[in-house]
């Protein structure tokens, strides 16, 4: 957030970047340097290890150029093969950056737990011009998946990177994007799908915004209700034998719980694959980011929990045997 303080061309502005969170700086038009004036988020960054944000640019099948990044785990060890957490935008439009605040410190806590991240803009996302936008008209699932496993490929292309050992998670159209991509692969492990819509038909008959659908795939539900069904992620739950944590917030009224719902039901009913659904009472879309902090914090616990439990087993165990070891005072 940058804005005029003075006629002379003096400005204040609020900003951060991967490795620094959000502090005031002031600065001059006519010159590229800027004066910080706070540290109000020093000392938190002071006592957590902050770990670098790599880019990378990658290829689809098509030719297509995409942005990427990926964060690596403390104490990386380049011999060593990591699990994978791959992270999906939602939007579908958003554009995500390196020091996405809503995002930040969900990457940097994954990081932590010892997985390599990953995320990107695919085709569909803002930023890249008009013809990378408009890619997704009409095909949110299979475009998106191109371009998103290109990036898992280039990854996995690094060596460090565990192919047995990966995970997916998304909210909001990155829970649509993680469901269409189990129902179509096998290849993770382990997935979260969060606030995500997984029957765009029913979506139009209950979300605040209804007319997204219309808009993105070019017809009523009523005028192509094959289209509307064949570009649903629930139209393929019952392929799905990735174990499925679903996430989702009662009150989410963008994206409402029916979605997580229905998905639920079909996994659990059409296959013997491990599937969860949690509900947080009270909690809207914004639930990640704005939501009760226990409720935040309880999200990022089973999140972490449920990859761990298929990519770091022996973590938990650990983690189990630590706990039930008797005290020195008992």
């Amino acid at each position: 957030l940058g804005f005029n303080t003075t006629r002379d061309g003096q400005f204040a502005i609020v900003t951060r970047t991967p490795n620094r969170l959000h502090e005031l700086f002031v600065g001059n038009t006519d010159d590229t340097a800027l004066s910080q004036l706070t540290t109000v988020n020093q000392a938190f960054t002071d006592e957590v290890q902050i770990q670098d944000t790599h880019e990378v640019w990658f290829e689809n099948p098509h030719g297509d150029k995409i942005q990427g990044w990926y964060i690596l785990p403390p104490d990386f060890d380049e011999s060593k093969q990591y699990p994978l957490a791959l992270n999906i935008h939602g939007g579908p439009h958003v554009m995500w950056s390196p020091a996405t605040p809503a995002m930040w410190h969900e990457w940097q806590t994954h990081a932590a737990a010892g997985y390599v991240v990953f995320f990107c803009n695919p085709r569909g996302s803002h930023g890249y011009g008009q013809k990378h936008l408009s890619a997704i008209r009409s095909n949110w699932g299979a475009v998106t998946m191109t371009d998103v496993m290109a990036g898992v490929d280039t990854m996995l292309e690094k060596g460090f990177i565990d192919a047995e050992r990966m995970a997916i998670t998304g909210g909001s159209f990155g829970g649509y994007m993680t469901a269409w991509i189990i129902g179509h692969t096998d290849r993770f492990v382990t997935a979260v799908a969060q606030r995500g819509v997984y029957n765009i038909s029913s979506f139009y008959g209950t979300s605040d915004v209804p007319r997204l659908m219309s808009a993105e795939f070019e017809a009523e539900p009523w005028e192509d209700r094959d289209k509307y069904w064949a570009h649903s992620p629930l139209a393929y739950a019952h392929n799905v034998t990735t174990p499925t944590l679903i996430i989702h917030a009662e009150n989410d009224f963008r994206v409402p719980i029916e979605q997580a719902e229905q998905y639920f039901a079909f996994i659990h009913r059409a296959t013997d694959t491990p599937v969860k659904m949690l509900r947080y009472a009270r909690e809207g879309h914004e639930l990640s980011r704005s939501g009760e902090p226990a409720h935040r914090i309880s999200r990022l616990n089973e999140m972490l929990n449920w990859f761990d439990t298929y990519c770091q087993p022996e973590k938990l165990a650990q983690a189990e045997e630590a706990t039930d070891k008797p005290s020195d005072n008992d």
